[in-house]
This record gives structure tokens, sequence and C-alpha cells, in this order.
């Protein structure tokens, strides 16, 4: 996915670099609760974080595929500041269930949650690969995931209900389609 940007924040691919970032992302508490599968324990942190780093990397060259890393855009000299991840990636279906759809999801650094970041980066891709030709982007949350829920709302994807369609689980899932399409 290509770099963008909004008002606030701009995406970048990541780096090594970003390796304490993707670690205090990834042991959340709130990721904890909601993906559990996703979080990494301190030992075997080592590793893990490097590796996690490149799959997020898999994508780099797609155009609309991806895995971005949302920074600040500062106004002045100050240095940007790390703030979430944002994800746009094929999206496992449930066992029996004949699904090709595309996953928007995003992961948020605890210090920066609450300012609206995430959803208007959230936004900016959605755009994007909306606008790129993908006629469908869903988003699947925990049911118990307000925060989430709501940067679905806020970026303007529409509310279906529980489903079982993706990861094998019960899931509250939103779609955003192509407008026109």
């Amino acid at each position: 996915m290509i770099p963008l940007s909004a008002q606030r924040v701009r995406t970048r691919h990541f780096t090594p670099d970003d390796a304490d970032f993707v670690l205090a992302v990834h042991q959340h508490p709130g990721l904890r609760r909601f993906i559990p599968r996703q979080v990494i324990e301190d030992a075997g942190a080592a590793e893990a974080v490097p590796a996690r780093i490149e799959r997020f990397r898999r994508y780099d060259a797609d155009p609309v595929l991806g895995v971005v890393l949302v920074e600040t855009r500062p106004a002045d000299d100050a240095p940007a500041v790390p703030v979430a991840l944002i994800m746009l990636q094929p999206i496992p279906a449930s066992t029996g269930v004949d699904l090709q759809d595309v996953e928007i999801g995003w992961r948020a650094h605890p210090e920066h949650t609450g300012h609206g970041y995430v959803a208007e980066a959230a936004r900016a891709v959605l755009d994007h690969v909306l606008a790129s030709g993908l006629p469908r982007v869903v988003a699947v949350t925990d049911p118990e995931n307000s925060a989430s829920q709501a940067v679905c709302e806020r970026i303007g994807m529409t509310r279906v209900g529980l489903s079982r369609d993706y990861y094998d689980e019960e899931t509250m899932l939103y779609v955003a389609d192509r407008p026109g399409g």
C-alpha cells in the first residue's frame, strides 16, 4: 500500500527501527482482550518482533493491500510519533464459507488512543482502496469492542451485525462498498 497523508497523520511502511512501537502495540491490554492470538509475549519478543515487521512488509509493493504504520504529521520540526497501524489484507473466511473479502483493521499504541488518529488514517486508507477499484472492504470486531466499532462507524462503514463468516468465530461485521460499484 502506498504511503498516504491526512490532516494530522500520515502512513508509511514499517522499518526495523519500529520494533519498540510494534512490541508496545502487541502487548497492549486491549489487544490481549480482543485479539489474544496477536499478542507478543516478553519471552520470545526478540525473535517475534522482527518476524512481525517482516510479515507487515510482505505487501509493501502492492498498491492496495498492506500494513502501514500511522504517525503524526508534526507542524514544526518535531519528530513524527508512531500512533497506530492500519492493515488491509485478505481475511480468512470461516470453514465452509466461500468469501474472498479484504479486511481493514487497526491497532493503536496505548498512549495514543482517543485522539481520532486511527479513524483519520483508516478513512484515508479506506477511501484510497475503494477509489483504486476494490469493490468491498469488511471490518470485523469482537462484539464487545465498542472502540473499534466506533471507528468503523466514524469512517462510514455500515454495521451488518453479528456474523460467523470470518475467523471461525462470532464477530461484529461492518462493510464498505465502492460508491457506484
